[in-house]
């Protein structure tokens, strides 16, 4: 995550609108390695959290947010991709306004459901965990279903579908691509009968357009 942070950052190449939910995927997953997993390890290796209350809040509200973002671009990701699939105008819509506007949507929601917790959507025994040094999230029952609902289930409910829409239109333009390709081979037979794609073809090996004119004529 760090070399794609730096290469976007130091290449002029990689600095384009396209490229800029990448850099803050990385920005994401990156915070994950600095704030998520050292803690984790220490909770892991000593069996027992010896952090106190705020640290542990820190810590899980740091987890829930940057695994949420990390999913959340995914789902953009794969809504750019359809976008400049199905749209063939969308090349010029995609503009650095849009993009960061997606990009702050993502932290945003991501935001909301990480600092629920904080605000006072606990389970009854969240301190009684914590007088027994154990560290785990909310394990209030709608607030599982809303974190996992928005953080997971629906996030990958979206990005099946985008992705099989992408694949529908693929295959689409595919089969079509065959069907005029087997056309021109037809007419390029028999360019007497081909009319204007016969022409074209039958002249594509001797003289260009302007023999494709001649051949029409």
């Amino acid at each position: 995550n760090v070399f794609v942070i730096a290469a976007i950052l130091l290449e002029r190449n990689l600095q384009n609108v396209a490229n800029y939910l990448i850099l803050s995927l990385a920005v994401a997953d990156l915070l994950v390695a600095c704030l998520v997993m050292p803690l984790g390890a220490v909770y892991e290796v000593s069996r027992e959290w010896t952090l106190g209350p705020e640290l542990c809040d820190m810590w899980t509200s740091s987890d829930v947010l940057c695994c949420t973002a990390s999913i959340l671009h995914l789902v953009a990701i794969a809504l750019d991709r359809y976008w400049a699939v199905t749209n063939i105008d969308y090349i010029h819509q995609r503009t650095s306004k849009r993009i960061g506007m997606m990009i702050f949507i993502i932290w945003f929601v991501s935001f909301l459901v990480c600092i629920a917790p904080l605000l006072g959507w606990k389970d009854p025994h969240w301190d009684d965990r914590i007088r027994d040094k154990e560290c785990l999230i909310s394990q209030d029952l709608y607030y599982q279903i809303f974190a996992t609902a928005s953080s997971f289930y629906l996030p990958l409910l979206v990005i099946l579908i985008l992705y099989w829409r992408i694949f529908q239109t693929a295959r689409k333009r595919i089969r079509r691509r065959q069907v005029m390709s087997n056309a021109v081979n037809t007419s390029s037979q028999n360019p007497a009968a081909g009319g204007i794609a016969g022409g074209l073809a039958a002249a594509s090996g001797t003289g260009g357009i302007a023999a494709a004119v001649v051949t029409i004529i």
